[in-house]
C-alpha cells in the first residue's frame, strides 16, 4: 500500500496510474500458475484455466503499450507501481502457501487482536519513515495557516482520490480463486468478475475525477483504445450487453416507476450484443478523450493569461544577416575541459553548425589561464569558428553572466543565441539536453531569416508550472522575492493579472534577439544590478527579509540540507535570487504557455506521439 501511495504521488499521468491496479490480476495469474505447476500449491480439484491466458497476455501487452506512450512517464513512479502490484500478489501467495489457523469460537476480541498484531508493526515503520523523510515541521506550519475553505479545497480532493484509488487496489487484494490456479481474470466465477469490474470502474472514475485536479498531461487515442479493449476483454461482452436494460431501470427508479425484470432476450442476441459492445466502446473512448483533452485542458488554459500578441523587437537587425552565438558561462572551480565538451556537443548540431557560430566564454575563475596556447586548447575538435574568452568578477552567479552578455551585446546581438553553463552539466545528462536541442530547435532560414518561422525560445532543462501569487517548485525553491508577478507585469505592460506560469530550471536555453530585445533594457539592467551589487548590506537581492523563512526544526533537512537548493548560504558569488532569475527565463522571454506545460515531454522521453517543434518551444 505504501508503494501504491508513493506511485500515486509521483505519477504525472493519472489516467495511466489508474490503469495500473489491473496489473495485480496479471501478476496473480503468473505467480499462482507457476506455483501450481511447481507443485507448491497444487490441490485436488484445482486446475489451470488455459483458455483465459489470452486475456492475461492481452491486458499485459496493452498496459505496456499505454505506459510506453506516456510522454511524461516518471520511471521512479512506475517502479513503485510495479512494486505495489508485485507485493500485493506476493502477499496473496504467502497467504495461500502459509500455515492454516484453525478457527475457534468467534468473539469480538479476536478481530481486534489480529488487527493489532498485524497493524501495529507497520504503523511503527510508517511513523518512523515519515519522521525521517517527511518535512513534518513545514507541513504543520502550512496547515495551521489554512482557512476553512483552503482546508476543503486541498484535503477533500486528495482524500477522495486516495479512497477511490485505494478501493481499487483493495478490490484485487482479498480475492483468491479456490477452484482455479490463477487470479480473478482466470476464474469464471461471479465473485471474480465483480472484483475485476470493481477495479476497472474505479480506474474510470479516478480518471474522471482527475479532470478537476491539476493534471498537465494529454492522452492519445491509442491509450484510450487500449483501456477500452482492456475493459471489454476483462468484463466481457455478455456483461456489457446488460448495460442498456440496467440504464433503463435506473431511469425508471428516478421517475418512481417500477423497474422491469432483466431477461436475456433480446440483450444477449449476437447482433444486439455486438451493437451494444461497439456503442459502449465508442461512448467510453470519446468521453475519456473529451474529459481529459478538452474539458480539463480548456479549464486549465483559462488560468494562463498571456496577451494574444507578444512584445518583440521586429525592427532590430543583426549586423550579420545569418548569425548565431554560443554563450558559455564558466564558474569558479569548474574544469576547463567542460568548456571544450560543451562546445563540441552543441556546435556539432546541424542547425547551429550551418551558421558558422561564434563562441563567447565568460569565466569567473580567477585562476583561468588566458595565454594563447591555453585558449587554443579550449577549441573542440572539428570546430573552426571564432572563440573569445572574457574574465568577469565572481559575483551574481551564472544568471548574472548571461545578463551581462545581454547588456553588453545589446546593439550587436546575434539573431539567435544559445546560453549554456558548465555548472549545469552536472545536474542533467548532456545527451538529454542535446536531444532536446536536436528535436525542437528551428534555425533561422536562408537567405531571409525573418521570412520563415524560427525558434524564439527553447529551454533545454526541466520545466514546471506554478501559481503566480505563491510560486514554488519540487526542489523546495519559492518566490520569496515576489519577482514572478512583478517581472510578468514588467514584460507584459498591458496585462494586470498573473495566474499560471511556466518555470525553467537550469540556465541552458536558446533565445532570439527579437525576444530578448522585446524586454526593456532597464528590466535586464535592474536584475543584473541586484545580483552584482557588492554592497550586500544595501542590495535588495541580499535582503534577508526577502529570503525564505527557515522554520524551527527544519535545519539541515530537505531544501536546507547540504544538497538542498538553500543548503549553501546566500553570497555575492552564489546569490539566492539567482535561483529565481534562473526560473524566470520563460516568463521574461514571453514563453510561458499552457501548450508547453501540457505537451512538452520529459527530457528522457524526448517526444510524444504526433509531436511538433512548438511542443517545447516558442516559435517566432
Amino acid at each position: 500500500m505504501l508503494c501504491a501511495a508513493e506511485a500515486l504521488m509521483k505519477f504525472n499521468n493519472l489516467f495511466i496510474m489508474a490503469m495500473m491496479p489491473i496489473l495485480t490480476y496479471v501478476t496473480d495469474s503468473f505467480l499462482f500458475i507457476f506455483l501450481h505447476l511447481s507443485r507448491i500449491t497444487r490441490r485436488k480439484g484445482v486446475h489451470i484455466h488455459w483458455r483465459s491466458l489470452w486475456r492475461i497476455v492481452l491486458v499485459l501487452g496493452l498496459l505496456a503499450g499505454s505506459v510506453m506512450l506516456d510522454y511524461k512517464l516518471n520511471l521512479r513512479a512506475l517502479f513503485f507501481a510495479l512494486a505495489s502490484s508485485g507485493l500485493f500478489s506476493l502477499s496473496k501467495v504467502v497467504f495461500k502457501i502459509g500455515p492454516r489457523i484453525e478457527k475457534g469460537p468467534s468473539t469480538w476480541t479476536k478481530p481486534l487482536y489480529v488487527y493489532l498484531v498485524v497493524g501495529i508493526p507497520f504503523l511503527i515503520i510508517t511513523g518512523n519513515a515519515a519522521s525521517k523523510y517527511e518535512n513534518l515541521v513545514a507541513a504543520s506550519h502550512v496547515v495551521k495557516s489554512w482557512t476553512t475553505w483552503r482546508w476543503f479545497t486541498n484535503i477533500i480532493p486528495a482524500v477522495l482520490v486516495n479512497i477511490i484509488f485505494t478501493s481499487s487496489v483493495n478490490s484485487a487484494y482479498p480475492y483468491l480463486a479456490e477452484e482455479v490456479a490463477g487470479g480473478a481474470m482466470d476464474d469464471p466465477s461471479i465473485q471474480a468478475g465483480q472484483a475485476v469490474r470493481s477495479t476497472l470502474h474505479t480506474a474510470f472514475w479516478v480518471t474522471a475525477f482527475g479532470v478537476f485536479g491539476r493534471e498537465y498531461v494529454l492522452v492519445d487515442w491509442l491509450q484510450v483504445i487500449f483501456f477500452t479493449i482492456i475493459y471489454v476483454a476483462s468484463v466481457g461482452p455478455r456483461h456489457i450487453g446488460y448495460f442498456p436494460p440496467r440504464l433503463l431501470n435506473l431511469f425508471s427508479r428516478v421517475s418512481r416507476r417500477k423497474p422491469q425484470p432483466i431477461r436475456e432476450e433480446p440483450w444477449q442476441f449476437k447482433t444486439v450484443l455486438l451493437a451494444t459492445t461497439l456503442l459502449f466502446s465508442i461512448l467510453m473512448s470519446t468521453n475519456l478523450m473529451h474529459w481529459i483533452n478538452t474539458s480539463s485542458y480548456n479549464r486549465n488554459t483559462k488560468t494562463w493569461l498571456d496577451p494574444p500578441t507578444i512584445t518583440v523587437d521586429t525592427q532590430y537587425r543583426s549586423p550579420q544577416l545569418r548569425s548565431f552565438d554560443v554563450i558559455i558561462a564558466h564558474s569558479m572551480g569548474d574544469p576547463q575541459e567542460s568548456i571544450r565538451e560543451l562546445m563540441g556537443i552543441y556546435t556539432s548540431n546541424g542547425g547551429i553548425k550551418g551558421f558558422g557560430p561564434k563562441v563567447m566564454v565568460y569565466t569567473k575563475d580567477d585562476n583561468f589561464d588566458m595565454n594563447s596556447d591555453n585558449l587554443n586548447s579550449l577549441r573542440s575538435e572539428g570546430f573552426n569558428g571564432q572563440v573569445t574568452v572574457q574574465k568577469l568578477k565572481n559575483s551574481g552567479g551564472v544568471t548574472a553572466t548571461f545578463l551581462h552578455h545581454i547588456l553588453v551585446s545589446w546593439e550587436f546581438m546575434s539573431q539567435q543565441s544559445l546560453f549554456i553553463s558548465t555548472s549545469s552539466k552536472h545536474s542533467l545528462p548532456l545527451d538529454l539536453q542535446k536531444r532536446r536541442l536536436d528535436d525542437y530547435f528551428k534555425p533561422a532560414s536562408f537567405p531571409l531569416p525573418d521570412a520563415e518561422p524560427k525558434t524564439g525560445f527553447l529551454h533545454l532543462g526541466k520545466m514546471e508550472h506554478c501559481w503566480c501569487g505563491e510560486c514554488k517548485d519540487s526542489t523546495g525553491w519559492e518566490d520569496s522575492f515576489h519577482l514572478i508577478p512583478s517581472m510578468w507585469g514588467a514584460v507584459r505592460p498591458n496585462t494586470s493579472k498573473c495566474e499560471s506560469v511556466l518555470l525553467t530550471r537550469g540556465n541552458d536555453f536558446i533565445a532570439s534577439a527579437a525576444r530578448i530585445r522585446g524586454v526593456k533594457r532597464d528590466v535586464w539592467q535592474m536584475l543584473y544590478d541586484g545580483l552584482t551589487n557588492e554592497d550586500m548590506g544595501r542590495a535588495w537581492a541580499h535582503d534577508s527579509k526577502k529570503f525564505p523563512v527557515q522554520l524551527p526544526g527544519e535545519k539541515n533537512i530537505e531544501r536546507w540540507g547540504e544538497k538542498g537548493i538553500y543548503g549553501t548560504p546566500d553570497s555575492l558569488q552564489n546569490p539566492w535570487m539567482g535561483h529565481t532569475v534562473e526560473r524566470l527565463w520563460g516568463v521574461l522571454l514571453q514563453c510561458s504557455t499552457p501548450q508547453i506545460a501540457w505537451q512538452c515531454p520529459n527530457l528522457w522521453r524526448g517526444s510524444r506521439l504526433g509531436w511538433d517543434k512548438d511542443d517545447c518551444s516558442c516559435i517566432d
